[in-house]
């Protein structure tokens, strides 16, 4: 089971996560490590759009290895590097991505801007925490 905790008390959620989840009973959690957009060969394609893409494909490689799907996370931590403008364009696009890819899960999150990642050709990395709580 799980519930979103979006209380009024609270800003407007802004995009497509909820303030709190609740996962109960707990089930099987899988920690997925921040993914960055880059391939299995090391490229890394330019624009935040395009990695962010790479990013969602490499966690979902992450998830599938372990039996789950998009729909079975319930936290992200996205960090954004400080050389990404993030205009009012690119956070709408950003946002459509990350429904895109999630569809109508909304797990708990977190966004950040750093000075820069480890690579700085890197522009944004997302971590996930992914609970099968359905028995399978």
């Amino acid at each position: 089971m799980r519930k979103s905790h979006n209380p009024p008390g609270v800003l407007p959620v802004v995009g497509p996560f909820s303030w709190g989840l609740e996962v109960a009973p707990a089930g099987r959690w899988l920690v997925v490590s921040g993914q960055v957009g880059a391939d299995a060969q090391g490229h890394v394609p330019e624009g935040l759009l395009e990695q962010t893409k790479l990013v969602w494909s490499n966690i979902d490689q992450v998830l599938q290895s372990a039996g789950m799907a998009s729909r079975h996370i319930v936290r992200t931590g996205i960090f954004l590097s400080s050389q990404v403008a993030f205009t009012e364009d690119e956070r709408r696009a950003f946002n459509e991505l990350r429904a895109g890819y999630l569809g109508d899960n909304r797990p708990a999150s977190t966004l950040l801007f750093v000075h820069r990642l480890m690579d700085p050709r890197w522009l944004v990395e997302i971590d996930a925490f992914a609970v099968d709580d359905t028995g399978s």
